[in-house]
């Protein structure tokens, strides 16, 4: 096991959507990220060098705050999903960027038949 080195790491709001986002498409149930058209309140799912749009990274009282705009699969159980997709962002966060006080919110923007 390596030494620890002594220090602060600092994180940039891109890293941690990446990290976030890459997580999300792992989850069961999650078919992609969108960015919902306020015109005609049609989500599409975004490409994969474009997950960043789908996600919104801020502070709140010294807590950082992660809201995913997802598509998930027809037929799953939204909360478990929404639940597990929160787990997972959490977990990933935490484990690559050593950042444990993160809220994800999950925003369900559709519905899609994978």
């Amino acid at each position: 096991m390596a030494n620890a080195v002594k220090g602060t790491l600092q994180v940039s709001n891109d890293c941690i959507a990446d990290l976030a986002g890459y997580a999300a498409l792992e989850c069961y149930g999650v078919v992609g990220m969108t960015v919902a058209d306020n015109q005609g309140g049609v989500a599409s799912v975004l490409p994969i060098n474009g997950l960043r749009r789908g996600i919104g990274i801020s502070t709140e009282d010294g807590k950082i705050i992660v809201d995913l705009h997802v598509v998930v699969e027809q037929g799953v159980n939204m909360a478990s999903v929404s639940k597990n997709l929160a787990d997972t962002v959490k977990f990933v966060i935490a484990s690559i960027a050593e950042l444990s006080n993160v809220e994800v919110r999950v925003h369900i923007e559709g519905m899609r038949a994978h």
